[in-house]
């Protein structure tokens, strides 16, 4: 291993707590909305995703489109941390960028499925504690205090295993999704790596990288999306 393969999974895993953080900033609003329109519930019955933010924000302030945002936050830290910490040292075990050579398919999906049950294990408290913040239709203050709350409220009356509710249906969905995000992305990569004649993933354009892990996004949550209503 190169001395300094330690130093690009780090810079690696910083890069995907930035963009974590960013897209956690960008996207709460979204998930909120997600999360009620997919609950449904007497009282709050919402005509479609514009009704949904719209009616929130009226009712109950701007903020509380944000509810949620300290476990959501920790959710895509960790998700993002530990799924390109697992992936980087999986590529470097099993040596399947070395010597220019690109995975196959079948490669990129199989780590992207190992990779989905470490992120799985790693995010479903969070992801707990956040659904049981955004669908708490009377919760004023939704920072850190309320998240300690619900967490002690849980654990006092569930116990710990309260924190991994719904662990199964969660696997069911991000070892799927991580298979088909890393597999489309890596795959994606290695097609317009091939397009532009470069040799090297780090020699691709940044623009090519973020079209590959757009277009890997989008075809991992079109097929996994109902086991995040589950």
């Amino acid at each position: 291993t190169p001395p300094t393969s330690w130093m690009a999974d780090l810079v690696d895993t910083a890069a995907g707590c930035v963009g974590a953080t960013a897209c956690t900033l960008g996207g709460l609003p979204f998930d909120v909305a997600k999360a009620r329109l997919q609950a449904g519930g007497a009282g709050h019955a919402y005509s479609g995703l514009a009704d949904c933010l719209l009616t929130t924000a009226r009712t109950e302030g701007a903020l509380a489109l944000y509810r949620g945002m300290v476990p959501a936050l920790s959710s895509a830290l960790a998700e993002n941390s530990v799924g390109i910490t697992v992936q980087r040292s999986l590529r470097r075990a099993l040596g399947v960028d070395d010597g220019g050579q690109r995975p196959s398919v079948g490669t990129e999906l199989g780590l992207g499925a190992v990779t989905g049950v470490f992120t799985s294990v790693a995010i479903c408290p969070f992801e707990v504690l956040k659904v049981r913040l955004q669908l708490n239709h009377d919760l004023v203050d939704a920072g850190p205090a309320a998240l300690l709350r619900e967490l002690r409220s849980l654990v006092g009356s569930e116990g710990l295993s309260g924190l991994y509710r719904g662990i199964g249906s969660l696997v069911c969905r991000d070892v799927p999704y991580n298979t088909l995000f890393y597999g489309s992305y890596e795959s994606l990569c290695t097609l317009f790596m091939r397009l532009t004649g470069v040799q090297r993933k780090e020699e691709l354009a940044t623009g090519w990288v973020f079209l590959s892990g757009g277009l890997g996004g989008c075809i991992g949550w079109a097929l996994v999306l109902p086991f995040g209503v589950v």
